[in-house]
């Protein structure tokens, strides 16, 4: 399913947010802030994905690869993140703590700075 340009913006926003209630009001619930801001990073991707080229990844395993063919200087951070986040949800016995949601925050801001929500149309829309 495609979504719109704009909702993959404001998706990314609202998991933001859901990481800041749970920070503010979950000190337990460590594995969901983290993936949390993954998910914030995923739609930012996406957005600008389907701003600059018109397409979308349909799974992880091609977001990954479009991240680091399309956009390298974010690679790094995203794998980073996109790891922390499928160990905190799905490593039997890997134990998600304080410091994994700090390095989350802190690869989740440099993606903000590094991949701006850009405007316009996609390259060759009418």
């Amino acid at each position: 399913m495609s979504q719109g340009t704009e909702w993959y913006r404001q998706q990314s926003e609202y998991n933001k947010r859901v990481y800041e209630w749970l920070h503010e009001s979950r000190p337990d619930l460590t594995d969901w802030k983290v993936t949390t801001l993954f998910y914030s990073a995923l739609h930012r991707a996406n957005h600008w994905f389907a701003v600059q080229t018109g397409t979308v990844p349909s799974n992880h395993a091609e977001r990954n690869l479009r991240v680091k063919y399309e956009m390298p200087p974010a690679f790094d951070d995203y794998r980073d993140l996109y790891t922390l986040s499928m160990r905190a949800r799905h490593c039997n016995g890997f134990r998600t703590h304080d410091s994994h949601r700090r390095h989350a925050l802190v690869l989740l801001g440099r993606l903000e700075e590094g991949l701006t929500f850009p405007q316009g149309p996609p390259p060759g829309a009418a």
